[in-house]
């Protein structure tokens, strides 16, 4: 489930499109410093949303429902064939 979810348009389109605003808002030459540094601040956090995210869904608790339903399915097959 994770590896769908890592590797689904929809998940990948979402995060580049918010990424792709924000650089193209910052490379306005003629925004005043405050915004800038806001627009900015957006896009490290960004970042850090999508890692976390990315994270979590690695080596948390979707990785390890993941493992359990190959696990059982593994388990499944070797009874039947056994």
């Amino acid at each position: 489930m994770a590896r769908q979810v890592l590797g689904n348009e929809i998940y990948q389109e979402a995060f580049n499109t918010v990424r792709d605003r924000l650089v193209t808002m910052l490379e306005s030459a003629d925004l005043p410093a405050d915004k800038r540094e806001r627009i900015n601040n957006l896009l490290i956090q960004h970042r850090r949303v999508r890692v976390y995210m990315e994270t979590v869904m690695t080596t948390g608790k979707l990785a390890a429902e993941q493992i359990e339903r190959d696990k059982t399915f593994a388990e499944r097959m070797k009874s039947r064939f056994s």
